[in-house]
């Protein structure tokens, strides 16, 4: 059996001179009126931030059509995970996720000594109901990512509903929606619908992937007014910095935008992917900002990644998931996916 990594490895910290696709970062970074807030605000990088970025959390309210007091701010979304751990679970407690879901759900449910039930994804591809048969009322916690990272798996709003449905309602279900802004299908939801229905839920969202702001951290949880109150006392008061907020504050402001980079990803994606023609790997799409590229064995998979590596270009090789014949591949901008297919077609 393949073991993973307890350890989070993130993406190459090479950037300059490379092309980076190892982070599923937003490649053409933030808007332009964001790098002018950040620039307009260093002069105040003196003063403290608000202490619990109240006017991050209304303006979140506002772009998504929610109540302001059942969002809390983190310092990425992977915060609001930790104090989703700190705040509603306790030793012994058990979480549920799948085996090649985000890493971090696993290190914090070791970190706060809880014991992960977890349910083997190696189709990635899965329904709810193969899901739910590894779950007891006894979970204090299920994570389900959707889409998932780094498996691309993705679940609809039908699907989705029946399955909070079957779940005891003592039992809390984060929705981590980290590239929801990527899907454009009417048919998913990012769960914040379900939130007002059910007091279990809590929704994750981040602003370090379509957003652009990977390097200054910002995430949210969106949950009942119950939920957020017990978040909030593990809450440390300054935990988003200044400049921070006033990016994700300003990067709410054109829906506009959004759109434009969510196509973007689209159409560099189907760019990507209809020009690759080397029979040495497959390529497995996602909804999301990435795609997989499977091996016939981890040998040639690192060899990949070292020949990508010496053009120029930072790729995630996914052993520590447990995924040796795997890379993922974030897509970048048309010129960084042009460059990109013509070295992976060399190989």
């Amino acid at each position: 059996m393949v073991k993973k990594n307890n350890t989070y490895q993130g993406g190459a910290e090479e950037f300059k001179g490379f092309i980076r696709l190892s982070s599923n970062e937003n490649n053409y970074g933030p808007a332009n009126s964001v790098i002018k807030t950040i620039k307009k605000n260093i002069n105040h990088s003196n003063i403290y931030p608000e202490i619990n970025s109240q006017s991050l959390a209304k303006q979140i309210a506002v772009f998504n059509k929610i109540p302001n007091e059942n969002v809390i701010v983190g310092a990425g979304s992977d915060e609001i995970l930790q104090m989703i751990f700190h705040a509603l679970t306790k030793p012994g407690d058990l979480v549920m996720h799948t085996k090649y879901s985000f890493a971090m759900y696993e290190i914090f449910a070791k970190a706060f000594n809880c014991k992960s039930v977890i349910y083997d994804d190696s189709s990635f591809q899965f329904t709810l109901k193969d899901f739910k048969k590894k779950y007891s009322s006894k979970v204090k916690v299920i994570f389900l990512a959707n889409p998932n990272n780094p498996t691309g798996s993705i679940f609809y709003r039908k699907e989705l509903l029946e399955f909070i449905k079957s779940i005891n309602k003592n039992t809390f279900i984060v929705l981590d929606a980290a590239y929801s802004e990527y899907i454009e299908d009417s048919l998913y939801s990012d769960g914040l619908e379900f939130v007002k229905k059910y007091n279990n839920i809590i929704v994750t969202k981040s602003f370090s992937k379509i957003f652009g702001l990977g390097g200054l951290r910002v995430g949210w949880g969106y949950a009942h007014i119950n939920t957020i109150k017990k978040l909030y006392q593990v809450k440390k008061p300054f935990n988003v910095n200044r400049l921070a907020s006033e990016a994700a504050i300003e990067s709410l402001k054109s829906k506009s935008w959004l759109k434009k980079q969510s196509k973007l990803n689209q159409m560099n994606k189907n760019f990507f992917i209809k020009g690759l023609n080397n029979t040495k790997f497959e390529i497995i799409d996602t909804l999301a900002n990435f795609i997989l590229i499977r091996f016939r064995s981890e040998k040639m998979t690192n060899q990949f990644s070292l020949f990508a590596k010496k053009h120029k270009i930072t790729l995630r090789v996914l052993s520590s998931y447990g995924l040796k014949n795997y890379i993922r591949v974030t897509i970048g901008t048309a010129q960084e996916m042009q460059i990109a297919m013509k070295v992976f077609n060399k190989f």
